[in-house]
C-alpha cells in the first residue's frame, strides 16, 4: 500500500489529510481492479462511497427510459470520487463506469466523513471540490445553450487529450460523443471531417491527435 500514500499525497481532499490520517486510510482502503466497461454503480442505486482512482479513467453516465446515453463527466487517475448518497441519501444520478482497465481504491463514505470532521483543511477542501464541479457544470450548461457545434466539439476534443500529449486513446463512440455536444452523429462526423481536412486534428477508431491545439482552443475562445 506504499503506492496509495504517494497517490492520496497528491489527492485534492484526501491530500488534506494529516500523515496519521492517511495511515488511516490506506489500513480501511479497499482496492478494486476493473476491466474496461465494468460497472462501479448504476443510475438509481444507493451508493456512498468515495473512490480515489489510481490507474485508468472512470465516467459518469446518465441513461434515458428511451435507451439513450449521456456521458456527464470523465475522471482520470488522482482524481476522487465522493458519492452524492453520501451527503443527501438519494439514489446515485448517474452509473459509474470504467472508460478502460483501471485500479480503484474504495473506502465507506460515512468513515471517511468521520475522519474528515476533525481536519477543518479537509473539509474546506471537499467545499472547495463541490463547488468547482458546481462551476463545470454551468459552463457546460452554457457550452450547449450558447456555443456553435464546433465549438463544444473543439472543447470536448482538446479536453481529452491531455496538454502535454498530442495524442491519446479515443475512449468515447461517436454516439457519445454526439450526445455530450449536443449534437447529432451525422452533424459530428462531418465537424469531424472538417477539421481533419483542415489539417488541426486527426480522429479514428482507436486516438484522437491534435495537430493543432492553438486554432483548437481559438475555435472555443479561450486563445486570443
Amino acid at each position: 500500500m506504499s503506492d496509495l500514500i504517494h497517490i492520496l499525497e497528491g489527492a485534492e481532499v484526501l491530500g488534506k489529510f494529516t500523515d496519521s490520517q492517511k495511515r488511516q486510510l490506506v489500513s480501511l482502503a479497499i482496492r478494486r481492479p476493473l476491466k474496461r466497461d465494468e460497472t462501479l454503480f448504476w443510475q438509481g442505486d444507493d451508493w456512498s462511497n468515495v473512490l480515489l482512482i489510481a490507474t485508468g479513467r472512470l465516467r459518469s453516465v446518465i441513461h434515458s427510459l428511451d435507451g439513450k446515453s449521456y456521458v456527464v463527466s470523465t475522471w482520470e487517475n488522482g482524481e476522487e470520487f465522493w458519492a452524492h448518497t453520501l451527503f443527501d441519501n438519494e439514489p446515485m444520478p448517474s452509473t459509474l463506469e470504467a472508460v478502460q482497465e483501471s485500479i480503484v481504491y474504495q473506502w465507506d463514505g460515512e468513515t471517511v466523513l468521520r475522519i474528515l470532521f476533525e481536519n477543518p483543511d479537509a473539509m474546506r477542501a471537499l467545499l472547495g471540490r463541490q463547488i468547482k464541479l458546481i462551476r463545470k457544470r454551468r459552463e457546460t450548461i452554457s457550452d450547449l445553450a450558447f456555443q456553435p457545434v464546433t465549438s463544444r466539439l473543439a472543447k470536448l476534443l482538446l479536453e481529452q487529450v491531455p496538454v502535454s500529449e498530442t495524442s491519446a486513446q479515443r475512449d468515447l463512440t461517436l454516439d457519445q460523443i454526439a450526445s455530450m455536444v449536443a449534437s447529432s452523429p451525422e452533424v459530428v462526423c462531418r465537424t469531424l471531417y472538417q477539421l481533419q481536412r483542415d489539417g488541426l486534428l486527426r480522429v479514428t477508431r482507436a486516438s484522437i491527435t491534435l495537430h493543432d491545439r492553438s486554432a483548437l482552443a481559438r475555435l472555443v475562445g479561450t486563445e486570443a
